[in-house]
Formats: C-alpha cells, sequence, structure tokens
C-alpha cells in the first residue's frame, strides 16, 4: 500500500510538473499587474508581521559552540505609500520581545573593570523594546519585460537600547543600504525569479569596519492569480571582526564589551514560502528559514514569519 501511494503521488507530482512548464500561463501575468498598482501615485499599503526565532547555538569559525537558549518573538509594522509614480516611501519599526539563558558571557560584572550600571539580562526572562527604525525610498525603474527596483534604506536605533547581552535587540548602530532589486515573470507561464543585493554602510564601534554586502534571491510559481509558493535564500558576507578573536581570557575587555557591533556575523539563510491574497484588498504571507552556513553568528535553527498587508 505504501509504495502504491508513492507511485500514485509520483505521477500526480509529474503531471503539474509537465502542466508548470509546458502550459502557458497567466495567473503570474495577473498578479504582477496588482503588484504594479503599488507604484501609482496616492497608492500604498500597511503590514504587520510576527516573527519567531529559536537559536541554540554560535557558529565560531568552522565549528559550532553552545550558545544557551536565545528566543525572540518580534511585531514589525511597516507603512508604504507611492508620493508619485514609481516613486515609493516606507517607514517601519519592530518591537521585539527576547530572552536569553544558560550562558553567561555577557555577564557585566566580569568586565574589567566591572559595569555594575548595566544590568544582566541573559537571565530566561522575556524583555520588550523597540529595535531600529527603518525608512526606505524604492523607484521603479524599468518594469516591463523585468521589474528594476532601485533602493535606499535607512536605519536608525529606536532608542539607547542595551547592546551587551544575547538577549539585546540589535548592536544599537545606524546603517545605510543602497542596493537593487530585479524581478523576472519567465514568458508564458506562472514562474518567477527575483534576485537583488545591496551594500550597507554602518556606524563603527571602536573603529572597526562592519560594512557589509547582501544578497537574496527567490524563485517562486503562482498555483492561481492569488496564491503563490516560493524558495529562498538569504546571503550576507562583510568584514569584521572574527569571533575567534576573543578567547575566555580576553573577556574582560572594553574589546569583548563591544564585540557584538565589531564582529562580522556573516551568514547564509534558505527557506520556504507562500502569499495569498485572500480578499481584493488584503493578503497573508507565511514562511520559515534556517541557517545553513555561518562565519560568527549566531544560528537560526529555525525561523517563522506570519504577516498581512492591507492595500489600499
Amino acid at each position: 500500500m505504501y509504495h502504491q501511494l508513492r507511485i500514485v503521488r509520483s505521477i500526480t507530482l509529474l503531471a503539474a510538473i509537465f502542466a508548470a512548464v509546458w502550459m502557458p500561463g497567466l495567473w503570474a501575468s495577473e498578479a504582477f499587474n496588482i503588484y504594479d498598482q503599488l507604484y501609482t501615485k496616492g497608492t500604498g499599503s500597511v503590514f504587520l508581521n510576527y516573527q519567531y526565532i529559536a537559536v541554540n547555538e554560535f557558529h565560531q569559525g568552522e565549528k559550532k559552540v553552545p550558545a544557551g537558549e536565545i528566543r525572540t518573538q518580534s511585531l514589525y509594522l511597516q507603512l508604504d505609500y507611492a508620493i508619485a509614480d514609481r516613486w515609493r516611501v516606507k517607514a517601519g519599526v519592530p518591537f521585539i520581545k527576547k530572552k536569553a539563558s544558560g550562558s553567561d558571557v555577557h555577564n557585566p560584572l566580569t568586565l574589567d573593570p566591572p559595569r555594575p550600571d548595566i544590568q544582566f539580562i541573559d537571565d530566561g526572562k522575556y524583555r520588550s523594546q523597540f529595535q531600529d527604525f527603518f525608512f526606505g525610498v524604492e523607484y521603479l525603474w524599468i518594469n516591463r519585460p523585468v521589474r528594476v527596483e532601485p533602493f535606499l534604506h535607512v536605519f536608525i536605533p529606536s532608542h539607547d537600547y542595551q547592546f551587551f547581552a544575547n538577549s539585546a535587540v540589535a548592536p544599537r548602530l545606524w546603517k545605510v543600504e543602497i542596493g537593487l532589486e530585479l524581478t523576472h515573470l519567465l514568458p508564458f507561464s506562472d514562474w518567477y525569479y527575483t534576485v537583488g543585493g545591496g551594500y550597507t554602510v554602518s556606524e563603527q564601534a571602536l573603529n572597526v569596519n562592519v560594512n557589509h554586502f547582501r544578497f537574496n534571491a527567490e524563485v517562486g510559481y503562482f498555483l492561481t492569480p492569488g496564491f503563490s509558493v516560493n524558495v529562498f535564500g538569504l546571503y550576507k558576507k562583510g568584514k569584521g571582526d572574527s569571533a575567534q578573536k576573543f578567547p575566555p581570557p580576553t573577556r574582560t575587555t572594553e574589546a569583548w564589551f563591544q564585540h557584538d557591533r565589531t564582529t562580522r556575523h556573516n551568514s547564509a539563510n534558505a527557506g520556504i514560502g507562500m502569499d495569498w491574497f485572500f480578499h481584493e484588498n488584503y493578503q497573508l504571507s507565511a514562511s520559515a528559514f534556517t541557517t545553513i552556513w555561518g562565519d560568527s553568528v549566531h544560528w537560526v535553527d529555525i525561523a517563522t514569519n506570519l504577516g498581512i498587508t492591507r492595500y489600499f
């Protein structure tokens, strides 16, 4: 019975692949017409996303080391608005609830000299706060047959939050990213792909350069005009210190206190996702990803996202 089910599933899958490859597709074209409206003056959207991230290890050079238990939950709110045809501005901010336990390497009292003015927050308790404000400008340079969108993104810390902790929400550095995204709907098909990337200039701590490149790629397929599935990858490569610079005897210095802001945090993540227009003006999105390569970075075991967008 098991083998019969496998044969039936294989035939069904081959038929679906044959239909997807050889039958002309119109669904993706209809969906892309909806996205084109985002660059019409006066239109916009509101996006709300929930994210959960589980981390248990740190990738240090060529090996993973225990990092305790780090859990992050966040709500991200973003507003997009077309200020003119082909020009779009956006702004957002994440509200993060995070906890860490099982590691005391970020204990301010172990620094030399000790820092009793800084609270030890890797105690397993959830703490909530806003992270960094996000502002962006995007331009629809080319629309057909390939959509090309240059962008400028700015990230500014929302307040003077703590950065010396596994449960810190970010390294508290301002950043400016300039980049480009390209999307292509394959002719006579419901397949599409997106590739993009950018270069980020970051504020420096202790004069350490942590500027970096970021690349992303996505391949998707429209099952209906309002429902698509995709696979994607995210890659970050840049400058900064290696985690191997800080063996245990050195973890009392100012350099150690600032290490979360000077480490390079290089990584590659891969995942799957879906998007569903369940109403004319509403879209539901979901995705999950994991880390597949890392250098001096926390290893994401699993990250999940669930978001909703309201278009107007």
